[in-house]
């Protein structure tokens, strides 16, 4: 096993499964930039898109759609968020396969698309943590599971727990009761929980394959772009006869199985949401400096052209201002081009370190603790599989790894 051996108790969680030796160790401030520039220029392809259903169920909708933005008259009070809240809900609902509703979706709306030519699947919340590395930022320690499948690096986020329980005390937030307040999910979407959508473009020479969460449709006034989508399905994933992941050799390592049914909600337009809508919203107290060194690469690595920030005095808000925040990608990827190429390297790094394992599972793990900042790559004692057998098999067509 790895040494756990640390001086914080509340990461012990992050040194399981390991084993004692590093495969790999990435130094921060000896990275070398990779040599193609990075730019946002090129566009990007949506590839699926999903709603996960407000259930005790593994079920979401496909296509999905981000609930819509409503121009609430201000001032408005709203209370503090309370409740349990997901961090990361893939992980939360499917555990075993945090990208199998991501896989489903593409399969269900997207079939002819296949992996083979993409090079890194990854959230964008791990993209934010690999940046702030790369550009030897400290941060908090952060944990990512690697797989290799085919050529393509599967990065799985990891956190302690996929989930956050907030009990209105005095130091809670206001940005959930705030979405409620300010959108609304279209009809035949009402019972929805969130929004995911997966975009697939150039990070420099890789092509990538980046989920994220949405917030909101925001559609100006002047704009007439469709803001509805196609005829929903809604997909339930349960449990299968056969075993679970651990050894993941045999028709067993899927454990799931799909049923695609019509909602049979309202007639819907014909399109997805389109990218340039979507919007991410934010809270702030008054008087308060926005922090666009952390906004603009959450924008950025989603596409996301809308900034939502809704300004408020212990609840009440009196200022909501929104801004095209896409208008300043160049300029962000210019300023930040050097970090950018060097994150490149460290997916580049990342693979190889999965290829040193013989392709198979490894974990990344960065220390909060450790100056200039470094990730160190161990194999996993765990044979897990990134994707189920049945998924491998249509969504690539060659498999030789995970």
């Amino acid at each position: 096993m790895a040494d756990t051996n640390h001086p914080d108790p509340r990461e012990a969680w992050m040194w399981e499964n390991l084993r004692d030796t590093a495969v790999r160790q990435i130094n921060s401030t000896s990275l070398s930039p990779s040599d193609a520039s990075v730019s946002s220029k090129s566009g990007s392809e949506l590839v699926c898109s999903y709603n996960w259903k407000n259930s005790d169920g593994v079920e979401f909708h496909v296509p999905g759609h981000a609930p819509i933005w409503q121009n609430v008259p201000l001032p408005i009070r709203i209370p503090k968020d309370e409740g349990t809240y997901f961090i990361d809900q893939n992980a939360s609902r499917v555990p075993e396969f945090p990208f199998e509703p991501l896989f489903r979706a593409t399969a269900s709306m997207n079939p002819s698309f296949r992996f083979d030519d993409v090079d890194v699947l990854v959230n964008r919340n791990s993209l934010r943590k690999l940046l702030d590395f790369s550009a030897a930022r400290r941060q908090d320690s952060f944990r990512i599971n690697l797989h290799l499948v085919g050529r393509t690096l599967v990065v799985e986020r990891c956190e302690r727990s996929a989930r956050d329980l907030i009990r209105g005390s005095q130091n809670a937030g206001f940005g959930h009761s705030f979405e409620a307040a300010f959108t609304k999910h279209p009809d035949g979407l009402e019972d929805s929980a969130a929004h995911h959508r997966a975009l697939k473009y150039q990070l420099g020479n890789l092509t990538c394959v980046v989920r994220f969460e949405v917030d909101a449709c925001y559609r100006r006034d002047d704009d007439d772009t469709d803001v509805m989508t196609s005829s929903m399905e809604s997909l339930s994933v349960g449990n299968s006869a056969g075993g679970g992941a651990e050894g993941g050799k045999g028709k067993g390592a899927a454990a799931k199985e799909i049923e695609a049914t019509d909602t049979g909600g309202p007639s819907l337009a014909t399109a997805p949401m389109a990218q340039s809508l979507a919007a991410e919203i934010k809270t702030l107290k008054v008087g308060k400096p926005k922090n666009m060194g952390t906004i603009m690469p959450q924008q950025w690595f989603g596409r996301t052209p809308w900034l939502v920030m809704g300004r408020h005095t212990d609840g009440y808000f009196k200022e909501v201002k929104i801004t095209d925040t896409g208008s300043n990608f160049g300029d962000w990827e210019d300023r930040q081009q050097d970090n950018l190429r060097k994150l490149v390297a460290v997916l580049a790094r990342l693979r190889e370190a999965v290829e040193a394992n013989g392709g198979e599972h490894c974990v990344a793990i960065c220390e909060k603790t450790t100056a200039p900042p470094v990730i160190r790559v161990f194999p996993s004692t765990v044979d897990r599989k990134a994707v189920p057998y049945d998924l491998r098999r249509q969504l690539w067509n060659s498999t030789s790894s995970s």
